[in-house]
């Protein structure tokens, strides 16, 4: 009689089973940066509410004019940035000046305006006015740096003619405005007191020109706060 032949058993037994990976340093990883988020979320939202009205150029504000409330408008600005100037206080500026030319649309600081004069000790201002024939097309703007010329005039002659047609070599623009004449402008410069008696007599009687110098130009008297 043939024998059956006999399997062997195979033990199939369990799988062995992966164990699981705990990693409870990247877990806390993740908790810290949804933490991180909702704090950050939350001081944004914070610092939205945090906001106050503060000053903006509402025009260009030219150089030493006198501030008033109709150059400033309010925008929405975070009350921590201390360098802006709060509406509230705009009573604080009126009346003082520009330190430099501020552009339309500037959020404004307290150092940009000084109750200091333009006007130093050894220097005076003079008002010229000069016609569109003696002047550049556009009129000189505060804080520019101008040439005075002596030239001749269509009129009465000046019988006290300068050996040199320069008057003032170089002199700052402190202010503008309209001339008496039509098409004319006044321009007020800052020139040392020993010049200023020669710069308005030629601006008296139509002798005096007047050019624009480079930006980077030094007068000999200058404002000693600009």
């Amino acid at each position: 009689m043939a024998s059956t032949a006999t399997r062997p058993v195979v033990d199939r037994g369990r799988m062995p089973v992966a164990r699981r990976d705990r990693r409870p340093a990247l877990a806390a990883l993740a908790l810290l940066l949804v933490l991180v988020g909702a704090l950050g979320s939350a001081l944004l939202v914070f610092r939205s509410g945090d906001r106050e009205s503060v000053l903006v150029a509402s025009r260009d504000i030219p150089f030493g004019s006198v501030i008033t409330r109709a150059d400033f408008r309010t925008a929405r600005a975070a009350t921590d940035e201390g360098h802006l100037f709060q509406a509230s206080r705009i009573g604080e500026i009126e009346g003082l000046r520009a330190t430099s030319t501020i552009p339309a649309g500037t959020l404004v600081s307290p150092q940009m305006f000084t109750v200091d004069t333009l006007v130093p000790d050894g220097g005076e201002a003079v008002g010229v006015v000069v016609d569109p024939n003696r002047r550049p097309s556009d009129v000189p703007e505060a804080g520019e740096v101008v040439r005075l010329y002596y030239v001749a005039s269509g009129g009465a002659a000046n019988t006290d003619v300068p050996d040199n047609p320069v008057v003032v070599d170089a002199a700052r623009v402190i202010g503008t405005g309209a001339g008496s004449d039509s098409g004319t402008e006044s321009v007020t410069v800052l020139v040392e007191s020993d010049a200023a008696a020669d710069v308005a007599n030629y601006a008296s009687t139509g002798n005096l020109a007047m050019t624009v110098l480079p930006d980077d130009t030094k007068p000999a008297i200058d404002w000693t706060n600009r």
